[in-house]
């Protein structure tokens, strides 16, 4: 069994970092349930409908002079922006991304990535002031389409 030490991860958008992110979290893949019992039934049936890609959220310290990350994140969600480069680093070579191929889903399944390219709208963020605490960010996103282990 692999397991990862969380001080190792990071975010990036592209090659640059984005600073003071602390945790972040990548709510997956989830399936339209769609219910096709019949009259007669003793039991529900279900057909599976649309796939949704899932949610992403980034806490961490806020820093107003990070132009290349936090400020990348908020102009993303000022000009509803397409996020395709924003990756979620588990190590220090492995790390989560929209997809970017139709051939690809993670090192282990090659099949099943969807069929156009897959990106991230940032969906809102917060600072918070705290006369006792270093100021704090959250961002959160939507992913359209599926986020790959690369």
């Amino acid at each position: 069994m692999s397991k990862r030490i969380g001080n190792k991860g990071k975010v990036t958008i592209g090659d640059n970092r984005v600073v003071g992110i602390g945790t972040w979290t990548i709510n997956g893949i989830s399936s339209d349930k769609i219910e096709v019992t019949e009259l007669g039934d003793d039991w529900k049936s279900y057909m599976f409908g649309l796939k949704d890609g899932g949610d992403v959220g980034l806490d961490g310290h806020f820093d107003p002079d990070d132009a290349q990350g936090q400020e990348m994140m908020r102009l993303a969600n000022l000009y509803n922006s397409q996020l395709t480069s924003l990756k979620f680093w588990i190590d220090n070579t492995s790390f989560f991304m929209p997809c970017q191929t139709t051939g690809y889903f993670s090192p282990t399944l090659t099949t099943g990535a969807p069929t156009r390219v897959s990106y991230i709208n940032v969906t809102s963020y917060d600072v918070k002031k705290d006369k006792a605490a270093v100021d704090t960010t959250t961002f959160k996103g939507t992913v359209s389409g599926v986020m790959v282990l690369v």
